[in-house]
């Protein structure tokens, strides 16, 4: 049995919670312990309690049936949390309508949510979100702490990197490239590479400022 401890208490957690509640359901043997959230006025999502704050994390990983999810929708924090904290063992949370494809690697931690398509030979990083009815077609590489929103769809051969994030319905065309820390706005599409730490914007997406 893995006990399962989600760290955020906001939007991205219930929709985990209804995963893990419907992967229970396919006869997976999780149980929700409870959540981890740094502000004190949550005290509970779900009708599941906050246990505390995230400095109870090491006390926590003590027991080895304990598994976490990190559902922090920041891509900064969420690797902070990470980074800071090592030696967790990682629960990757897949919403069985989702479809994945032959020959994808979806990297330890990440969160596929409810009809999300991950397709053949796709690569996803490490405590990456791939939102709900995102697209991700053939042969992509999505790099580490990545935030796919809801109804983005990359084309074969896209190239993201880590920390991005790319904004609700997001369009991008074949073989593109994406740097790291990149926001790219709600609506946006993509037609040409976009470098390191930039916002881009528009259809089709414009460069609008430094990161």
């Amino acid at each position: 049995m893995k006990k399962i401890i989600i760290i955020g208490a906001g939007g991205n957690s219930k929709v985990i919670i209804d995963i893990l509640h419907s992967r229970i359901k396919l006869g997976e043997e999780l149980q929700i312990t409870g959540i981890l959230d740094d502000d004190k006025a949550k005290k509970s999502l779900k009708d599941f309690p906050v246990l505390g704050t995230i400095d109870m994390i090491p006390e926590l990983q003590q027991d080895k049936e304990v598994y976490f999810i990190n559902g922090v929708g920041n891509n900064h924090i969420r690797r902070r949390i990470y980074e800071e904290n090592p030696c967790l063992q990682y629960y990757t949370p897949i919403h069985p309508s989702a479809i994945i494809g032959s020959g994808v690697t979806v990297g330890s931690g990440s969160v596929v949510m409810p009809g999300a398509i991950i397709n053949a030979d796709s690569f996803i990083g490490k405590q990456t979100l791939i939102n709900t009815g995102a697209v991700v077609e053939h042969d992509n590489q999505i790099g580490d702490f990545v935030h796919i929103a809801s109804g983005v769809v990359t084309a074969g051969n896209v190239v993201v990197g880590e920390c991005t994030m790319l904004g609700t319905g997001t369009r991008i065309i074949q073989g593109i490239t994406i740097g790291s820390h990149v926001m790219v706005g709600a609506g946006a599409v993509v037609i040409r590479n976009i470098e390191d730490h930039v916002t881009a914007v528009g259809v089709p997406a414009k460069t609008i400022k430094n990161r």
